[in-house]
């Protein structure tokens, strides 16, 4: 039995297009250059167009007087693809590789998700990541760089123009005006949604865990999405990027207003996110790097991407079904802005202000790999009982010490983790996590949530937080114990009171949508609760409702 040639050829056809960073009417204007120098009059543009499309969308295969064309335009890359990226996955007499996949788990959700077997599943995405290793440092690194340039606003004003800008009169993409600058992400948000002000641990903050199965549509994985499942594993394989399934809570309602947040949660695995919903990001960045550098603010390429997701066809085709959290898989959790006060040195090069920890991500998380976020972030999730960490504030206060405090990651990523049968008992606790924990009730320490918003790149829940530690004994005791995990290629640090600091820190075109969503929303909140004394913010004025 032969291979699935058609999609395999469509997948070969788009990859060595994005190679050159071609649009599809740049490639068929070279098409059209190779058939006048054939002695022919090639067809309008607009049929080659739609023509390409379908070819790389496996509708049609191009016949042999077209494949020429390709490979002469394109190269030889073509033919040795179909052989690499989409072998014949069926074939018994195929002799099993020796290769140990460190994804197994992973590899045994796709085999329960689609027509293959564990062990077909198991060889495609070996022969995908030996695909990966064969290709030249160069191709590999040139396509990393590519992904790296796409900036925020890129992704936020293609998600716009897929989706819309209004859904119900109501659901509005976040707008934001910072001095002269203006910005629109892709966080899909109502005016009732922010400025919620909620303090998270006390009775403002209330989840409930429905323990009824709650109906989580995962179709069948074929073509485009089982490639990029398979892609997603075979990528994780040959780097260093971290996967482990872990259970996550998964969103099913949602109430937010001024000082109350309700939400009812069941439970979903990591593979059924990461091996869907999370590949989103992952190719609408494809797209993005792929597609011909356009002029500032032209909005051209939007159209042009649009037409090269298939995966969000599938998995998150419009603002309604986005909103109808009961009918999708959606997680995510807090992205919260760390504030502690602190002292003025002792040689005036400060004066009394807050320190505020920014992020730049690691290239061993899965998503958003070397974007500005606030710290801590993290997925709302249990560890080891789900009724007792339900609420948001547990997620957050755990991942505020494994992230800046030196805490043994408890999301089963390190030996014995997930043998402890209580992991938040107190003489675990970290000096200066106990420190803060004893002044809860206190001013000295307050966690808030500030909103709630979708973010349309993955359909993840963001919820917007803001930590602030307003007594300077803290930082004065514990600030150089403060250190990046794993998670964090690098930590900044900015004063409170650095106002053109601030103001350049949220033009940078390198954040994340959700980060940039936190920290708007944190200093918004931090001007209203901090002292005055100590900060010197920039003016920030949103706008979710017309």
């Amino acid at each position: 039995m032969v291979g699935r040639e058609f999609p395999a050829y469509g997948i070969a056809l788009r990859r060595a297009r994005a190679e050159r960073r071609w649009s599809r009417p740049r490639l068929a204007y070279e098409l059209e250059r190779v058939i006048r120098h054939e002695g022919k009059e090639p067809p309008e543009r607009d049929s080659l167009i739609r023509m390409l499309r379908a070819w790389e969308n496996g509708e049609h295969r191009p016949d042999d007087l077209n494949r020429q064309r390709l490979a002469e335009v394109l190269g030889p890359i073509l033919d040795e693809d179909v052989k690499i990226i989409q072998p014949d996955l069926t074939a018994a007499s195929a002799p099993p590789s020796s290769r140990e996949l460190k994804t197994s788990e992973f590899v045994a959700w796709i085999a329960e998700h689609s027509a293959l077997s564990f062990q077909e599943a198991y060889e495609a995405v070996v022969a995908r990541a030996a695909w990966i290793e064969a290709q030249a440092p160069s191709v590999r690194h040139a396509d990393a760089y590519r992904r790296s340039r796409v900036a925020r606003q890129q992704v936020a004003e293609a998600v716009v123009a897929y989706y819309g800008d209004d859904v119900d009169g109501r659901s509005r993409f976040y707008r934001a005006h910072v001095g002269g600058a203006s910005f629109t992400l892709s966080i899909l948000v109502r005016p009732g949604g922010l400025g919620a002000a909620v303090e998270l641990g006390g009775d403002q903050e209330q989840f409930q865990f429905s323990a009824q199965d709650a109906h989580l549509p995962v179709g069948p994985l074929q073509e485009a999405a089982l490639e990029a499942a398979l892609m997603r594993l075979a990528s994780v394989e040959v780097s260093n990027t971290v996967l482990v399934n872990t259970p996550l809570y998964r969103l099913l309602d949602i109430d937010i207003a001024r000082h109350r947040l309700e939400g009812v949660v069941n439970l979903a695995d990591f593979a059924s996110y990461a091996l869907t919903m999370d590949l989103l990001e992952t190719e609408l960045t494809g797209a993005l790097a792929a597609a011909v550098p356009q002029r500032a603010g032209d909005g051209v390429v939007s159209a042009e991407v649009a037409a090269q997701l298939p995966l969000r066809d599938r998995y998150l085709p419009g603002l309604a079904p986005a909103l109808a959290l009961d009918q999708r898989l959606c997680v995510g959790g807090p992205v919260a802005l760390f504030a502690a006060a602190r002292r003025s040195s002792r040689g005036g090069h400060h004066e009394r202000d807050y320190v505020l920890l920014i992020q730049e991500r690691s290239a061993r998380v899965l998503n958003v790999t070397g974007k500005l976020a606030v710290v801590p972030k993290c997925f709302h999730q249990p560890t080891v009982e789900i009724g007792q960490e339900v609420r948001l504030s547990a997620s957050l206060e755990r991942e505020l010490e494994e992230e800046l405090l030196g805490r043994q990651d408890l999301e089963g990523l390190t030996i014995g983790s997930q043998r402890q049968a209580d992991p938040f008992h107190e003489d675990r606790l970290s000096e200066p996590m106990r420190w803060l924990l004893d002044r809860r009730d206190t001013d000295a320490y307050r966690v808030e949530c500030t909103g709630f918003g979708i973010n349309m790149v993955s359909g993840n829940c963001e919820f917007p937080c803001l930590i602030l530690v307003d007594d300077d004994e803290w930082w004065e005791r514990y600030g150089g114990r403060v250190e990046a995990n794993w998670e964090m290629e690098r930590i900044r640090r900015y004063s409170s009171l650095d106002a053109a600091g601030i103001q350049a820190l949220i033009v940078d075109p390198g954040w994340s949508n959700e980060g940039l969503f936190a920290f708007l929303e944190g200093l918004r909140r931090l001007g209203e609760l901090g002292n005055l004394s100590r900060l010197a913010l920039p003016t920030i004025k949103v706008q979710v409702d017309g």
